[in-house]
């Protein structure tokens, strides 16, 4: 019984490969050399992308927006490095009593818009909330939200 299957399955073997062989060799014709395909590159375009189209897989593409090719350089662009490093800032560093001056009106800043915030009443109430819910200790038990 086994002889009988492997001798049924023997022949299915040397037609999958020369079927195999015959796609690739289509495969191979139908790309052809550049010249042919751009001599039939209308044929072959339509023959190719047709089932594709109909399926969703390729699609038409136009030519790009006046704006895009009115943006790109012309002409090839050099090579530009990944990993340069960045370009030095165009003023120097704050020196000690600059930064602290600076440091001092974001703090002033602060403390104004602290004080807008504890004159709206939704605010004012949020802040409470959060000011009691970290002086409550922390439960291990979630509460449950519905």
């Amino acid at each position: 019984m086994v002889c009988t299957i492997c001798a049924e399955s023997a022949g299915r073997g040397p037609r999958r490969i020369a079927t195999a062989g015959l796609l690739a060799l289509a495969a191979l014709f139908a790309g052809g050399s550049h010249v042919y395909a751009q001599q039939q590159d209308n044929i072959l375009k339509q023959a190719f992308k047709a089932p594709f189209k109909l399926f969703g897989f390729a699609t038409d593409v136009g030519p790009p927006q006046d704006f895009v090719t009115q943006t790109r350089p012309s002409g090839d662009l050099n090579y530009i490095p990944i990993f340069q490093p960045p370009p030095e800032p165009s003023r120097p560093a704050l020196k000690t009593d600059q930064l602290k001056s600076v440091k001092g009106d974001l703090d002033g800043v602060q403390k104004q818009h602290d004080t807008l915030r504890q004159g709206f009443a939704p605010a004012a109430k949020a802040m409470a909330e959060q000011q009691a819910a970290q002086k409550k200790p922390n439960s291990t038990a979630p509460a449950a939200q519905q």
